[in-house]
């Protein structure tokens, strides 16, 4: 069946082609005759693509999708194989050079086994004797290659010279060629005047023109500048007295700080501030809060085990902060259990000053004092004095205490929570909302400020100490749990408990559970809260950049003409300046010109007359000048040459001093032997990886190459078989046949066609016609339907033969559509073959759908002969 293949599929092209004519000779009307030879001779050779491999589309649409397809996957093949082949081209060119490396290797590795040898083979004398003959040698060489040194610095001297001769003689003869072409010029002028005098003088008055105009636009581009210049130094004059202005005002208000530094009340934080040192635990600490409450279980693991880490970046914050004296502060005597409300709101802005200072460094929400915070630290500490008198608490946690009361430590949180569920707040809160500071001071405002600073300090970088797990830590620097940019609040009172004791309230917003009960209305400070440490810093930070500015104004109003603005405005001025004077220019030679048009022709002719003879002047300068230099650079390309030739002695002069040197020291070593044997075996590890190297990229590049070599069999392949496709695409052109067929197929009669379809006859023509059609085809269809039933190949041969007088009616059709389906009993053979088997050869589909085509696309043809035929008879 391998042999019978190419011979069906050539039937079922020929047929399709044989269609594909009779169309055409429809469209025009003609009735042609086409011959279609099936025979493959015996001597043909198999096509180097297998059409077993080729998609076989069934429609023409289907075709042309598979055309595309190759055509794409084509076009793909080629890209890789482009690819393909510039990385064989960098991988034979690295394998090049690693053979170069490889052999240089190879050759310092026999030189290195030389030298061992030699040697080992030569004594201590001898080699001690010939170290002394290379320091011979070196000093020879080195008097050479002084004397070489020499040499080639004067044929430097000599070639810098002649280059100097050639630049001079170069720019002579751009001279004298810049004359020539004004001479050129000047006698085509000559002859244009002579031969055109009045255009001459028209285009003298239109570059007249031409130049007023320029003229014009360059006086309006001067104004442009001077107003330009006049507005920039205004602006740069008026920016430096308002900078001026603002100097004054910072300096006197620096001055002012100076005078008014914070020995009244109105600071109430005076020069104190509070910092974290760099490096603080913030992390930690955010780790620490979010491990659970203060004191679970949960907390002190995790505290425990990051306990130096934290005490250790912390501590440093204790000494880099110290409480400064308020000097007006000093004096201000007052009851820790019976502030005045001015008072208490004072210390808590003082406190929240100090702990927000801290926040603020890690980003978080400052504190805030509110009428509602007050209340409760204030309600806190009027309770403890009114529970425990003059005894500080010390609770056992679990167990009751003074009043039945519960707590730990020193705080009372029976109290606490008393306290916080009288204003508004949630009875409960993660961290027990206090913090206690002892720190017991003379009872003035300033002294509480004192306690207050040493409170925060040692709660914030000394946490550790009595006990504590860094719990003030915690709470000074919490957030709202649920929203960490909502407000944070801050209370403060005092109570004289045994001795001063600062007590800090501090709880997020989401703790407030009677809005109506807890007042957020902040206190405002009853003085000035700003650091006049910072603010004399700050003022002094804008007195600098304001001096910057101005010296940066006056350095531009100094050289004001290099602003931008005015720079542009002056290119303008010069454009136009060089563009007047070409204008000029060119009005003056016209003018001069019209000038000498009013002399005679005479006259004019002289003048051509010189100039043309100062032209050829002009033109055998040139000539001798470009003929020198000619010679001039000959020499200096031999100077090149010979300094070139120095230089190549003096490196090779150095070279060989070099080895000399090594040589006269190597063999003056006692420990030459092992330093031979390390250059050997040196060379060896670098040789065996040059190897390796190699043998991989020659591997890499065979693999390359039989890739290459596959991938373009596959692209001819590829092509080859795209040309197969497009042939059958345009074979499969036979779809409107295929519709033709059902159409006669389901009609008992042969429809009413168009005269434009076919040039088909009309209605009351059509039955004669069919008559006498059937009666002159019936024998051939009855013979092409046998003949495409036995699939031999004929049938295209005997259908194409008598294409013109076919006629396609319904019972022909059917007839010959019934005879396709039929299989062959004929035994086929292909060429050449020896095979004695019984195979049988069946139509396939598409050689029945081949045949049907190309059956009524005949008939069609045939119907149209006829009538033809007819008419003209």
């Amino acid at each position: 069946m391998d042999l019978e293949q190419p011979k069906q599929n050539q039937v079922k092209q020929k047929i399709a082609l044989t269609s594909t004519i009779a169309l055409l000779s429809a469209s025009v009307g003609v009735s042609h005759q086409v011959k279609a030879d099936d025979r493959t001779s015996e001597g043909t050779q198999s096509s180097n693509t297998s059409e077993d491999s080729l998609p076989k589309p069934e429609t023409f649409e289907e075709a042309l999708a598979t055309v595309e397809t190759v055509e794409t996957n084509l076009s793909q093949q080629k890209e890789e194989l482009a690819a393909l082949e510039a990385t064989i081209s960098e991988t034979r060119t690295e394998a090049t050079q690693l053979e170069a490396q490889q052999a240089e290797q190879e050759a310092a590795l026999t030189a290195a086994q030389t030298v061992y040898t030699e040697t080992l083979a030569s004594s201590e004398e001898t080699l001690i004797a010939q170290s002394k003959e290379h320091q011979d040698q070196l000093i020879a060489t080195e008097a050479e290659l002084t004397e070489a040194q020499a040499d080639n610095q004067s044929k430097i001297a000599e070639q810098a010279t002649q280059e100097t001769i050639v630049t001079a003689e170069n720019a002579q003869a751009k001279t004298l060629t810049k004359q020539v072409i004004d001479a050129q010029k000047q006698v085509a002028e000559l002859n244009d005047m002579i031969s055109k005098p009045q255009a001459v003088s028209e285009e003298a008055q239109a570059a007249n023109e031409n130049t007023k105009l320029v003229t014009a636009e360059l006086e309006k581009a001067k104004a442009d500048l001077d107003k330009q210049r006049a507005l920039v130094t205004t602006q740069l004059t008026e920016d430096l007295a308002a900078n001026r202005a603002a100097l004054a005002v910072k300096e006197a208000e620096l001055n002012h700080l100076k005078i008014s530094a914070p020995t009244t009340q109105s600071s109430i934080v005076g020069n104190n501030t509070m910092q974290a040192p760099q490096g603080y635990p913030f992390e930690e600490i955010k780790k620490l809060t979010a491990s659970g409450y203060i004191g679970s279980a949960s907390y002190n693991s995790y505290y425990n085990e990051h306990a130096e880490t934290i005490i250790a970046k912390a501590k440093p914050g204790d000494q880099q902060n110290q409480y400064v004296d308020i000097p007006a502060d000093l004096t201000r005597f007052v009851d820790p259990d019976n502030l005045t409300p001015e008072v208490q709101n004072e210390l808590a802005q003082f406190a929240a000053h100090m702990i927000n200072s801290v926040r603020q460094q890690f980003g978080l929400v400052p504190v805030v004092v509110t009428a509602g915070s007050q209340e409760f630290a204030r309600l806190l500490s009027t309770s403890y004095k009114q529970t425990h008198g003059n005894v500080r608490p010390s609770f056992v946690y679990g167990q009751p205490g003074v009043s039945g009361h519960y707590g730990i430590g020193p705080h009372d949180k029976t109290i606490i929570e008393a306290s916080a569920a009288a204003v508004g707040l949630v009875q409960r809160d993660d961290n027990m909302y206090e913090n206690i500071g002892a720190f017991n001071d003379v009872h003035t405002v300033n002294g509480i400020k004192r306690g207050i600073y040493d409170s925060i300090k040692y709660m914030l970088f000394t946490d550790n100490l009595h006990g504590n797990t860094y719990g003030h830590a915690v709470n000074f620097l919490r957030v709202d749990k649920h929203r960490p940019d909502a407000p944070v609040y801050l209370g403060f009172s005092t109570s004289n408990v045994q001795s001063l004791n600062e007590h800090f309230v501090i709880f997020p917003e989401s703790n407030i559970v009677n809005p109506q009960r807890f007042s957020r209305s902040q206190i405002s400070a009853s003085g000035n809260t700003q650091d006049y440490s910072s603010r004399v810093a700050t003022v002094t930070t804008s007195i600098a950049t304001i001096k910057e500015k101005m010296a940066l104004l006056e350095n531009r109003l100094t050289a004001v003409d290099k602003e931008a603005e005015i720079m542009a405005a002056q290119a303008k001025v010069e454009q136009l300046q060089d563009k007047l004077a070409a204008s000029s220019n060119r009005s003056a030679n016209l003018s001069h010109q019209v000038t000498q048009l009013r002399n005679t022709k005479g006259a004019l002719r002289t003048q051509l007359l010189a100039a043309k003879t100062d032209q050829e002047r002009l033109q055998t300068e040139l000539d001798q000048a470009l003929a020198k230099l000619a010679s001039s650079k000959v020499t200096l390309h031999k100077m090149e040459a010979a300094t070139a030739q120095a230089s190549t002695r003096v490196a090779a002069l150095m070279a060989k001093k070099a080895n000399l040197e090594a040589l006269r020291d190597f063999k003056a070593n006692p420990n030459r032997i092992q330093l031979v044997r390390e250059r050997i075996d040196h060379t060896k590890q670098d040789l065996a990886a040059t190897t390796t190297a190699l043998t991989n990229a020659q591997e890499v590049l065979t693999r390359l190459e039989t890739k290459k070599a596959h991938l373009a069999a596959a692209i001819a392949t590829a092509e080859q078989q795209l040309t197969l496709l497009k042939t059958l695409a345009r074979e499969k052109e036979d779809f409107w046949s295929e519709a033709r067929l059902r159409e006669l197929r389901e009609s008992a009669s042969l429809p009413i066609l168009d005269s434009h379809e076919f040039l088909l006859p009309t209605r009351e023509d059509r039955a004669p016609i069919v008559k006498e059609a059937v009666k002159e085809t019936k024998d051939l269809l009855d013979a092409s339907a046998k003949l495409a039933a036995e699939n031999t190949s004929f049938v295209a041969e005997a259908l194409v033969g008598k294409a013109s007088e076919m006629v396609a009616t319904n019972a022909i059709v059917s007839k010959v559509a019934s005879a396709v389906t039929q299989t062959s009993s004929k035994k086929s053979y292909g060429a050449g073959s020896s095979t004695t088997s019984n195979m049988t050869s069946e139509v396939d589909e598409s050689t029945q759908r081949a045949l049907k085509a190309g059956v009524v696309m005949l008939a069609a043809v045939g119907l149209t002969g006829v009538k033809l035929r007819k008419e003209t008879k």
